[in-house]
């Protein structure tokens, strides 16, 4: 089975995206998170929210690559990532995602599909990544255990050869940022419990590429880049490429 991997978009869409999907005979499409583009401002530190002139333009492309990806009437399994997640943007994410049949959204679930297994696991806001909380953080670092138990159970019930859908690498594992270590700790634990054969990840986008855990190989697509992955029973053949600004 063929699938399609893309990384965080943030405001990108693979080039002739079609000829991608019909040229691989693709399965699949997973977005491990992060659609709408970023301003450069705010990547650079200068401010800290997003222009009403810029957020406009990043809710249409949010519906639009959605819809592009939908479009190809195979199952899409994506994640939020870390934008998008209050007020009127938390409602625009849900309604956008409840239009298409073919689109899997979970917080922390599985899904089974052509005999693999794909649990996923979006980003979970862990107290060492974020020094200085408010209360809305705080209130996430709350969810972090029933999550994380969560998390086991489904493992658990699987068993073996899981292929985890994360918007964060695994803690100490393709996640330096400039900040520091900004991975998981909860996923790094799952992964030396369980030893999924394959996690797919995003987020750090300074740190991406691939790394193996014991039996795990750990794939972190960073920005703008996509995957073309073949599962062969344990076998995992790997396509890097870059993905041009539309």
């Amino acid at each position: 089975m063929k699938i399609l991997v893309l990384g965080d978009p943030h405001g990108c869409i693979p080039k002739n995206l079609n000829g991608i999907i019909k040229k691989n005979q693709i399965k699949i499409i997973i977005c491990v998170g992060d659609v709408p583009p970023v301003p450069k401002e705010f990547r650079k530190g200068k401010i800290n929210y997003f222009p009403k002139a810029f957020l406009k333009r990043a809710d249409l492309f949010f519906k639009e690559y959605v819809k592009k990806i939908c479009s190809y009437r195979i199952p899409v399994l994506i994640l939020r990532g870390n934008m998008y997640l209050t007020g009127s943007r938390n409602k625009l994410t849900k309604e956008i995602f409840s239009r298409y049949p073919n689109l899997i959204y979970k917080k922390t679930g599985k899904i089974k599909f052509e005999d693999e297994n794909f649990v996923l696991f979006d980003m979970s806001f862990e107290p060492h990544m974020y020094k200085n909380s408010d209360s809305w953080m705080r209130n996430k670092f709350d969810e972090n255990k029933r999550r994380k138990k969560k998390l086991i159970s489904l493992l658990k019930s699987i068993k073996q050869n899981a292929v985890i859908v994360s918007h964060a690498p695994p803690y100490g594992h393709l996640d330096n940022s400039y900040k520091g270590r900004r991975g998981s700790k909860i996923l790094l634990e799952a992964i030396k419990q369980f030893q999924p054969k394959l996690v797919l990840c995003g987020h750090i986008h300074e740190n991406s590429g691939t790394k193996k855990i014991g039996k795990t190989t750990i794939i972190n697509l960073g920005e703008g880049k996509y995957q073309v992955i073949e599962l062969i029973d344990n076998k995992i053949n790997i396509t890097l490429k870059g993905c041009p600004k539309r």
